[in-house]
């Protein structure tokens, strides 16, 4: 099997040093085919899976989910016959979409994983024309994880995150927005929105397992509504906490597609990703889509 290995050397604390030879070993085992990419700059992955995904069977990348995130933006523009497997070593700060595959714990078993061919086919979601793994997020602190600097992650690990996300508490602010989904619309004042297709978002909230399947053409959808008063506010920790949604204050409900409409544009994160400012988007589910090396 003729495989691409893309080397994000920065994620996580740069632990793909100590990881490499093994990796390489692993993937090019009775010398089968292997061609090893570094990535220098955001967007590279993308344009290494694109240019070059249709000439492999495997692409293999090492990272967290903003570097999945990109080789599937690569390899989902390229015609679905040509699509490689993914293989995914989860070496950054937050690894959501390992926990939702349940990926193995340890980095050793992971590259076993990758180096075998047994395939989990998953659902892949486009908002305005960009593809995303397992979330697609706007509201409070969704901004935390692609403005909390290299340096801090690597330094702190997912402290880095808590610590920038307390320090933006004060300015949370609610967004007025209108959301038509698969036979039903709701607008309110929402303070957070994501749709996922994942059982963990941000390291902190998770989904309840039994509502959350990963191959169905369905995404989970969770908002939360502006709480009134500091009482509201801690009914919506504890909602969170607990994982009991659909309540006055949250909403979780399953969709195809959406389209949601706002007041004035919000800014977005896409797989922990700047997913840019939006005034509406529009996204889909591309039932199974991602066959993925688990």
């Amino acid at each position: 099997m003729k495989t691409l290995l893309i080397v994000n050397p920065v994620s996580g604390k740069g632990l793909i040093k100590n990881y490499l030879l093994s990796i390489v070993e692993a993937l090019g085992h009775g010398g089968a085919p292997l061609t090893v990419m570094v990535t220098e700059k955001s967007g590279d992955a993308t344009a290494f899976a694109y240019k070059y995904g249709a000439d492999f069977d495997k692409i293999v990348c090492n990272g967290g989910d903003g570097t999945l995130s990109e080789v599937l933006n690569g390899i989902m523009r390229l015609p679905e016959e040509k699509r490689p497997v993914v293989g995914y070593i989860p070496l950054g700060t937050t690894n959501d979409m390992a926990s939702s595959f349940s990926l193995p714990r340890t980095t050793e078993e992971v590259i076993e994983h990758v180096a075998g061919d047994s395939i989990r086919i998953v659902d892949v979601g486009e908002m305005n024309g960009r593809y995303f793994g397992y979330v697609s997020a706007f509201g409070a602190f969704t901004e935390i994880s692609y403005v909390t600097p290299q340096e801090d992650k690597n330094n702190w690990g997912y402290l880095a995150y808590i610590a920038h996300a307390l320090g933006s508490i004060q300015n949370v602010q609610s967004v007025h927005a209108r959301v038509k989904y698969d036979g039903g619309e709701i607008e309110d004042d929402f303070i957070f929105g994501a749709i996922v297709n994942s059982t963990r978002v941000a390291g902190v909230i998770e989904l309840p397992i039994e509502d959350v399947a990963l191959d169905d053409g369905l995404f989970e959808v969770l908002l939360i509504r502006m709480p009134k008063d500091i009482v509201d506010l801690n009914l919506v920790i504890s909602d969170v906490l607990t994982k009991t949604f659909n309540t006055d204050n949250t909403v979780l409900l399953h969709t195809r597609s959406l389209t949601i409409a706002f007041s004035e544009p919000v800014a977005w994160t896409v797989d922990g990703e700047d997913g840019g400012r939006h005034g509406a988007v529009s996204i889909e589910n591309h039932q199974k889509a991602l066959k993925l090396l688990i």
